[in-house]
């Protein structure tokens, strides 16, 4: 035994704990003692009598030990049974648990040689004497031992479970390689520091001269990627960048427009020393505008976007700035730890002593609007740095000096709106409507920009384009109220039109052309969308007893939890769902002496005059969710017309710091995202695929000294043949060729 345990120490394994794969070092075998050293930064050790090995084993034989599996295994000679005694999970105790091959004879020796993901391993029995031996990877399976090393496109990982995945990550991550593909699919680990070179301009030119997968993975990979198929396809393209809270979702929108600009540039043509045009700098001056009335500082992120939707369009002729939904409840209400919209204290911040005097602005703490959350102020952001941006982006966006400052004047407006106390009996009342008044004037001040910023950057020509989504994340919090159910609704359906275009219709595709497949299971979250948006879901009860005036939060409840039990509090949710800013404050602020306020809500009741008059007669006034449904039911609509290209975001730690790694954070985002399942399916089917005349035509010049039959499909089979004669990475379907790669040709 000692000579055994000596051979294992230095091992690396797969450890089974804690419900997840650790990658792990066998770090000593002595005493009686093995301890293993996770690359993560944690111990485990475990008694042994018989040298335990790790918890993976896949193959022929069956295991009925849950905890218990070993993966590209094999026995090299007969054997009866192999006693294999495990660790309990407080790796203190033992249980014992047998495994008999199905197929074997009974033998009172056996040698067993595994070889776990990228190392081999050995295990041994008491009383029963096996013989170690070290195997190798056989001529083309070199990336078997990828899970050590990490690769570029997890497609091609030899180890398919969830910490292989994370490990990848891991690796990755630790060598600042925070990019890596499955497939076309761009997984990006927030860094949260800035990486010097990897998004300037010799980057942008680099990734506009290679296709996807032909250097190492980027954003600017799949930026370019997508703008070539704008014009190689005619179609609108659409880039879904999703992810928690905290992922870094808005940056990625921001390097992904940085690219598109400059692209469109070239696209028109402009001289070299004129690549930087107006065109391209409202495109990108547009960022910091959206940042500062859109976004917020949340438990889990100090820049989360609170926008229902934001979609950048920009082709090679036209640009058009972000159509967004703004969740205005903010305005009036935080959460503890949490803060109002950044342009409210960068406006506190910012404006000088004239400025302040004229506005009557004063410190933050003055304001209720602001304070009532406790945190009026976070080192990490720079109020008045995006006071300046704010300002300088306005410019470039073409506002004039008279109109920034009505803007300046209308934010301070809302902030002394929220000091008004009432003492009368109708105060409840009078603060309902002092609040939604304060939301009106702020959400309409918010659109506003999009007119403006529109402007400048408008082409001529309607081309097609492309779309980007930067949506609010998965939120979780110790209490989740009405925002957290509608910002997870929308998650739900981004994660529908996800599964529905990787899974849903690749496999619909594969069965169509009649393809040799092995269908791939993953997790269908149509049921829980059937929960929300059914007849009797969550949404018509909520808009049905929201129309009720003596309805409460608690007959909510009552109502809600007949049905399924909830992890919402419903404290509010009501009140939030009603859409309490009634006519009389509408003509209020028409009648408006301010003509920046009267023009704000002349336009208002102008688009929405049919509404107004319906909500008057037999039709009932919308609900804020029924708002939010529909709004989320068009941009679905939107982007099922795009050809899609996905970008999943992944929050390494919730400390916001660089090089740190929570590998159960990490994981848990992983699971959810079905992360696993799009690794499979990327790496067992045929993403690429092309009719048969089309393949023909693009490749034909590489058999001009062969004869080709007058059919497109023989043509296509002689071709294939020449270059890949084993027909292992192709398949020929009823009217395309589908391919896992185009290298060999």
């Amino acid at each position: 035994m000692r000579g055994t345990a000596a051979r294992l120490q230095g091992d690396r394994v797969w450890l089974w704990e804690d419900e997840q794969y650790l990658p792990s070092t066998v770090s000593s075998c002595s005493g009686g003692v093995v301890v293993f050293a996770t690359d993560y930064g944690q111990g485990y050790r475990a008694e042994y009598k018989v040298v335990y090995r790790d918890d993976v084993f896949a193959g022929s034989y069956r295991n009925r030990n849950k905890n218990l599996k070993i993966i590209d295994g094999g026995v090299t000679s007969p054997w009866e049974q192999l006693e294999v005694r495990l660790p309990s999970s407080d790796w203190t105790e033992f249980s014992p648990e047998k495994l008999r091959p199905d197929d074997e004879q009974p033998s009172d020796s056996a040698r067993v040689v595994f070889e776990l993901g990228y190392l081999p391993s050995v295990t041994c029995a008491e009383g029963l004497h096996l013989q170690a031996e070290c195997t190798h990877p056989t001529e083309g399976a070199a990336h078997a031992h990828s899970s050590i090393r990490g690769v570029e496109d997890m497609a091609s990982l030899e180890d398919l479970h969830d910490g292989a995945i994370m490990h990848n990550l891991f690796l990755r991550y630790q060598q600042r390689h925070i990019y890596t593909y499955i497939g076309s699919i761009l997984a990006a680990v927030n860094p949260y520091q800035s990486l010097p070179g990897l998004y300037d301009r010799p980057a942008v030119e680099t990734y506009s001269r290679h296709h996807l997968g032909e250097i190492s993975p980027h954003i600017f990979a799949v930026a370019n990627e997508c703008y070539r198929s704008l014009w190689k396809r005619l179609q609108n393209q659409c880039v879904l960048i999703s992810g928690e809270s905290g992922a870094g979702k808005t940056e990625s929108t921001k390097l992904i427009l940085k690219f598109l600009s400059c692209m469109s540039q070239h696209s028109l043509e402009v001289s070299s020393r004129d690549r930087t045009s107006h065109v391209e700098e409202a495109l990108l001056e547009s960022s910091p505008i959206m940042e500062a009335f859109g976004n917020a500082k949340t438990v889990y992120n100090n820049n989360s976007s609170r926008l229902g939707s934001s979609s950048s369009c920009i082709s090679a002729r036209r640009a058009t700035s972000r159509e967004a939904g703004l969740l205005t409840n903010r305005v009036v209400r935080q959460n503890p730890g949490e803060r109002n919209y950044h342009i409210f204290y960068a406006l506190l911040a910012g404006t000088n002593t004239q400025q302040k005097e004229a506005f009557g602005l004063t410190h933050p703490d003055a304001y209720h609007y602001l304070r009532q959350s406790s945190c009026l102020a976070d080192k990490t952001i720079n109020d008045t740095g995006t006071f300046q941006d704010v300002l300088n982006s306005m410019r470039t966006m073409q506002f004039t000096e008279e109109n920034i400052g009505e803007i300046l004047r209308l934010l301070a407006g809302i902030l002394h709106a929220g000091n008004i106390e009432f003492m009368t009996a109708g105060g409840a009342q009078a603060v309902d409507s002092r609040d939604s008044m304060a939301m009106a004037l702020y959400s309409q001040c918010f659109q506003l920009d999009h007119p403006q910023a529109q402007h400048p950057i408008r082409g001529k020509e309607d081309f097609k384009s492309i779309s980007i989504l930067d949506i609010f994340g998965f939120e979780n919090f110790e209490v989740n109220r009405f925002e957290q159910f509608n910002i997870n609704y929308a998650n739900e359906k981004l994660q529908e039109y996800f599964n529905k275009h990787i899974f849903s219709l690749e496999q619909l595709e594969y069965n169509k052309e009649g393809l040799v497949w092995v269908d791939i299971n993953w997790m269908d979250n149509g049921e829980c969308l059937d929960l929300i948006e059914k007849k009797l879901g969550l949404l018509a009860l909520m808009n049905e007893e929201s129309h009720f005036p003596k309805a409460t939060d608690d007959t909510l409840l009552e109502k809600l939890h007949s049905q399924h039990s909830v992890v919402y509090d419903v404290r509010g949710m009501l009140e939030k769902n009603r859409d309490t800013f009634r006519d009389d404050i509408l003509n209020l602020l028409r009648e408006s002496r301010l003509d920046f306020v009267y023009d704000l809500f002349e336009h208002v009741l102008s688009r929405n005059k049919q509404d107004t008059l319906r909500s008057t007669s037999k039709h009932r006034r919308p609900t804020v969710s029924s708002q939010f449904k529909g709004s989320l039911h068009s941009l679905m609509a939107t982007l099922s017309t795009s050809n899609p290209f996905f970008i999943r975001c992944i929050k390494p730690n919730t400390h916001k710091m660089p090089d740190q790694f929570d590998q159960t954070l990490v994981l848990n985002q992983l699971r959810y995202s079905g992360m696993l399942e799009t690794v499979k399916i990327r790496r067992t089917g045929f993403p690429i695929r092309r009719h048969f005349q089309d393949f023909c035509s693009r490749y034909k010049v590489l058999m001009r000294d062969v004869m080709l039959p007058d059919d497109p499909k023989g043509s296509c089979i002689q071709l294939l043949h020449l270059y890949d004669s084993s027909s292992a990475d192709w398949q020929l379907g009823k009217t395309k060729v589908r391919t896992d790669v185009f290298a060999f040709v």
